[in-house]
């Protein structure tokens, strides 16, 4: 499945997980030599209205919330007949809920969401603001804008990105997007992912924190639309209560691109 170009491998039920589990998952998600994905989703239903999703970064390491990952499997579900189109996702971070609506699927996150504090965006040449913005949104963000003037498709991001992810005052690392403000509500975002080493199409997560981030610096106001690397555009809602962001909400695409059957080898490392 793709969400906004963000892409998943997807699959119905409850999986034990060990270590030849996790070596599959990391040998199916390389491009080239697997099937190719930023990540692993496995969903599961828990009640009427409720399904679980357990996701895994294409590195094998646990995702506490995958943005576009969760609209993916909020949209799974209803397809597979495990819920209707109002349901509950378990992650973990929290349960969150989904309306999903064709195509297209809208979340509505656990937690209120803050912009942290400022560091160094770890760039000397000039391109980026001297400060980052941390921002928890159920994992560690890090958010840098462009300096003025500044293409954000022209960075290289090979530099830019594990130097920011990697940020040595942010103990756990972090998923780091980068900014360019293009309107009063519109902005373009570029993720470098955590777990996956890499750049990704999209990053739901990281785009409600650019998106926060944005608007509590008065760049942007809410509901913001940010264009992501694939083209695809995600919308994010909330509302200020003092300097927290709540009600915050993440809409886009959730689609299936194929469906097909695993060769077992594959899976069991044969």
């Amino acid at each position: 499945m793709s969400g906004a170009g963000n892409d998943f491998l997807v699959w119905e039920g409850a999986v034990e997980i060990g270590e030849r589990e996790l070596s599959a998952i990391r040998r199916l998600c390389r491009r080239g030599t697997g099937v190719g994905a930023d990540g692993v989703l496995f969903v599961s239903r828990e009640g009427p209205g409720r399904v679980a999703a357990a996701y895994f970064n294409a590195d094998g390491s646990v995702g506490r919330f995958c943005g576009n990952g969760t609209r993916c499997a909020a949209r799974f579900a209803v397809l597979k007949g495990l819920a209707g189109a109002r349901l509950v996702v378990r992650t973990g971070w929290g349960d969150v809920a989904a309306e999903v609506a064709g195509g297209g699927v809208t979340l509505a996150l656990p937690e209120p969401v803050a912009v942290g504090r400022a560091v160094s965006s770890l760039d000397a040449t000039g391109v980026l603001e001297r400060e980052a913005y941390a921002v928890a949104v159920g994992v560690p963000h890090a958010v840098a804008f462009v300096a003025p003037g500044v293409d954000l498709a022209a960075l290289d991001l090979s530099r830019l990105g594990p130097a920011l992810r990697h940020h040595p005052d942010m103990r756990e690392g972090a998923n780091a997007s980068f900014v360019e403000v293009l309107g009063p509500s519109r902005v373009r975002v570029r993720t470098w992912e955590r777990g996956v080493e890499a750049e990704t199409l999209a990053c739901g997560a990281g785009s409600v924190a650019t998106a926060v981030t944005a608007c509590a610096l008065g760049r942007a106001t809410a509901p913001v639309s940010l264009e992501t690397r694939s083209g695809q555009t995600l919308e994010v809602g909330f509302r200020f209560a003092g300097e927290v962001a709540r009600d915050v909400t993440l809409a886009g695409d959730a689609r299936v691109v194929f469906e097909g059957t695993l060769d077992p080898a594959e899976w069991e490392g044969a």
